[in-house]
């Protein structure tokens, strides 16, 4: 997602580009929205690795769902894009190769990263103007920059498959100096239909000395044109009031998405959970905070209860396993908390 200026400046380029095949859709595809909640003041519920076959039958369906949030595992050590959960020689998913809305649920699945970037262009493309989407991707053995996937290597591919519908890092700059700047100065998108927000966390395979936060934060840092992804800093809603001060200082204000437990977020005292006014929260495992709830099926009233009350402490995404329950999802605008 570019800003209005961009926008206005590329328009006539980005409709010449979407008659070529393999170029990124357009974020302004559809009619006008009027300005509304910015993206942080609203809720989105998403489901907890919805590219599994064993959550929805293709990837597109996790979309159809009604899920504002899907979460993607990615292995590049051999220089692939691989997506699993658990195995890093091959790819076990529900993404396929189809890249048209006419393609999709009638060709092989368990295909590589830019193919299940297909299916959501293909999908943006023929619901335009939907609720804001998040994608969240663990890298689950990090970056592998000698081996051509690095962080550069990633911006690429999203550029080229969903190319103008991304909500970058420099989208929310605009003249701002850095993330953080932008966002303590509230310059969070307010019309945030029809766009695509990607982030990155550290995954759980990982074993670097460059982990994947710090990696894709330098790289940010020095090329915040150019940079397609919201890095995640670690330790999100713990002990430290500010868990970007584990990081170098030049690095901290390029951390502005924070992702971790619902229990530990829950539980923060409210002058805490001030401090994370300003970005953009991602909640996990919303059935744990008390009082528990199923973790695959409580009733529709039940998670979206639980997915309010998160949002009304501040939560911007809340993610679970109800991969079947309907109607929880939002977006849910929080200014009536």
């Amino acid at each position: 997602m570019r800003s209005l200026s961009r926008l206005a400046l590329t328009a006539a380029l980005t409709a010449s580009l979407l008659a070529a095949p393999g170029t990124g859709p357009a974020h302004a595809a559809g009619p006008a929205h009027a300005a509304g909640p910015a993206l942080t003041g609203l809720t989105l519920g998403g489901v907890h690795n919805a590219y599994e076959k064993a959550a929805y039958p293709y990837l597109v369906d996790a979309l159809d769902a009604g899920n504002r949030m899907i979460e993607i595992d990615l292995w590049t050590f051999f220089g692939q894009w691989t997506v699993s959960h658990s195995n890093p020689f091959w790819s076990d998913n529900n993404c396929e190769r189809g890249a048209s809305a006419g393609q999709l649920r009638d060709s092989a699945r368990n295909q590589q990263f830019p193919h299940c970037l297909d299916n959501i262009r293909a999908w943006h493309e023929a619901n335009p103007g939907h609720e804001p989407l998040i994608v969240k991707l663990e890298m689950k053995d990090g970056f592998h920059d000698n081996r051509g996937r690095g962080p550069d290597e990633l911006d690429a591919v999203l550029l080229e498959r969903l190319g103008g519908a991304l909500i970058t890092p420099a989208d929310l700059m605009g003249g701002h100096a850095t993330p953080d700047e932008a966002a303590r100065a509230g310059a969070w998108p307010t019309d945030p239909k029809g766009g695509i927000l990607v982030y990155v966390i550290r995954g759980t395979a990982e074993n670097d000395s460059l982990p994947t936060e710090v990696e894709y934060a330098r790289h940010l840092r020095d090329h915040p044109a150019d940079a397609q992804v919201f890095p995640v800093p670690r330790g999100s809603y713990g002990a430290a009031a500010d868990p970007r001060q584990a990081y170098e200082e030049s690095l901290r204000p390029w951390f502005v998405v924070f992702d971790g437990s619902a229990t530990g977020f829950a539980a923060l005292p409210a002058e805490r959970r001030a401090f994370y006014a300003p970005y953009l929260t991602a909640v996990t495992g919303a059935h744990e905070v008390a009082p528990a709830l199923h973790a695959t099926s409580p009733s529709p009233e039940q998670a979206l209860a639980r997915t309010r009350e998160l949002g009304c402490l501040g939560a911007t995404v809340v993610s679970s396993d109800w991969r079947a329950v309907p109607g929880w999802q939002g977006p849910h605008d929080r200014t009536g908390c």
